[in-house]
């Protein structure tokens, strides 16, 4: 692989990474800006989660029928206008479009970006460039929260959005004439799988959002039920329909044969236990241990460097140990890291302690994850099977911050109907705790704390999970190290479930 294709991939890869992270310290000031509340400016934030749901699947499989390089730079391209429509926006409305927009050109850029590796880079040197795609996502992640607080309180909230504009148009001029394989040829868009495709995830996503109004709904209700409902009835129909059609949108047979069913719950696993470990993290060391709303946000950044740390060693081990090994050590490292949070982190060091594991279980998983996935994928179904690892990862992720959000609702309506008619000036929130009186802190760590540690249990077992469904994994066998250079795909023939 060229260096000048290497940087567009890593372009590509920081800009989804840093907007994702960047952004939420900018809420209160764009909803200010805007005229509204911050909880319709989260419209704004979820949508995007729907439709980056949907377009996962669809620009993976289109990325192995008409090109990794076109779909790839279509999609930076896409990223970055939509960018710059969100940084242009005076209203919600445009806002909400602007991030359809941001949500259809992010989902192709980690899973097409880890299919260009798939697609031209030999076996044995496959795990390093994985290994840095991952390290510089991990960097985007702990650049964003700073870097997003920094903009709002030194600037205005619009260049938190701007700042893509330059790093995505960089990416797509170098991308430009840079060497990858050309597409298997003339491939009609499959528009009844592509509407099923919509339906199965979208629904899904959305309906695990709505868990967020469990108690107030009701499982059984449209919002959550049916949407669950809607979900799998569109699942039966797509496998019934993409396992008949010649040239399918999304190849069910290869998804759901035996190899790869391990791969997809351990991804989910994967993506529950780091969103349901690390989302309100901050919220317990304010609560906690009393730190200051920027202190306690600087506490990710222990998992983040031992994620972005470890996912460079995991690239670097990968093709001399394998890729099973690495995820197995990593599910358990990450367990560990869960439980000391969820069970033993009565002190600020070892609440760090407990994140430092995390970040390095999950770095020593993603990688070696998609190397083994990229490993089983037939020639030509890179993007495919790319994509299917992120997007089982973003459910997982979806799935782990509503759930550990239902528990804190619950305990948050404690602590509401504990403080009715309390203390004057008391309104159950975070700040200057450590000058609160002794009976608001042990309320607020009866109540709130207890919430966030509901959420670690859950995350702690779902590790644990993961790290039994990683004994279960397939590795491809070992190849002798080859050229570094495109190789055109092949029609995939899947295996047989």
């Amino acid at each position: 692989m060229s260096g000048r294709l290497l940087l567009a991939l890593l372009l590509g890869v920081f800009m989804g990474a840093l907007d994702n992270a960047i952004l939420a310290p900018a809420l209160p000031a764009i909803a200010e800006d805007l005229g509204t509340g911050v909880d319709r400016v989260t419209l704004a934030f979820s949508i995007y989660s729907v439709f980056y749901a949907v377009a996962v699947p669809i620009l993976g499989r289109l990325s192995d029928l008409w090109g990794y390089g076109r779909i790839y730079g279509t999609s930076m391209a896409l990223f970055a206008g939509g960018s710059a429509l969100a940084a242009l926006s005076s209203s919600l409305e445009t806002l909400v479009l602007a991030r359809v927009i941001q949500a259809v050109g992010a989902g192709g850029l980690f899973p097409v970006a880890q299919a260009i590796v798939g697609a031209t880079v030999g076996q044995e040197k496959r795990g390093a460039y994985l290994g840095q795609i991952l390290g510089v996502f991990a960097l985007g992640n702990v650049l964003g929260p700073n870097l997003g607080g920094f903009i709002v309180e030194r600037a205005s909230w619009h260049w938190v959005f701007w700042i893509n504009v330059p790093i995505g148009l960089i990416g797509v001029l170098l991308l430009l004439g840079s060497p990858l394989p050309k597409s298997q040829g003339k491939a009609l868009l499959d528009l009844v799988g592509g509407v099923l495709v919509a339906l199965t995830f979208g629904s899904l996503v959305m309906g695990i959002q709505g868990l967020e109004r469990l108690t107030e709904l009701g499982f059984f209700s449209p919002r959550i039920g049916g949407l669950f409902l809607l979900s799998g009835v569109s699942a039966l129909l797509l496998i019934l329909y993409e396992s008949r059609h010649p040239a399918p949108l999304l190849d069910v047979r290869l998804a759901l044969s035996p190899p790869f069913l391990p791969l997809w719950l351990v991804s989910t696993l994967v993506g529950y236990a780091l969103l349901g470990g690390i989302v309100f993290a901050p919220l317990y060391a304010q609560v906690a241990f009393f730190l200051s709303p920027f202190a306690s946000g600087a506490i990710l950044n222990a998992l983040a460097l031992a994620l972005g740390g470890m996912s460079g060693f995991a690239g670097a081990m990968v093709g001399r140990v394998g890729g099973k090994r690495l995820v197995v050590l990593g599910m358990a490292l990450t367990a560990l890291g869960l439980f000391l949070m969820a069970y033993l982190a009565s002190t600020l060091p070892l609440l760090l302690l407990g994140l430092f594991l995390l970040g390095t279980g999950l770095g020593l998983v993603q990688g070696p994850l998609s190397y083994l996935a990229l490993g089983l994928a037939p020639e030509g179904s890179q993007g495919q099977v790319s994509s299917l690892v992120s997007l089982t990862r973003s459910l997982g992720a979806a799935a782990g911050i509503t759930v550990s959000g239902v528990l804190l609702s619950r305990k948050s309506q404690e602590l509401a109907s504990l403080t009715a008619g309390g203390p004057v000036g008391f309104s159950g929130g975070t700040g200057n705790l450590a000058e609160a009186p002794a009976f608001v802190q042990t309320l607020l760590q009866n109540t709130l704390g207890a919430g966030v540690l509901d959420g670690w249990r859950l995350a702690f077992f779902a590790a644990l999970m993961g790290f039994l469904a990683s004994f279960l994994l397939r590795e491809a066998p070992r190849t002798p190290a080859s050229a570094d250079t495109p190789k055109p795909p092949q029609p995939s023939a899947p295996p047989a479930p």
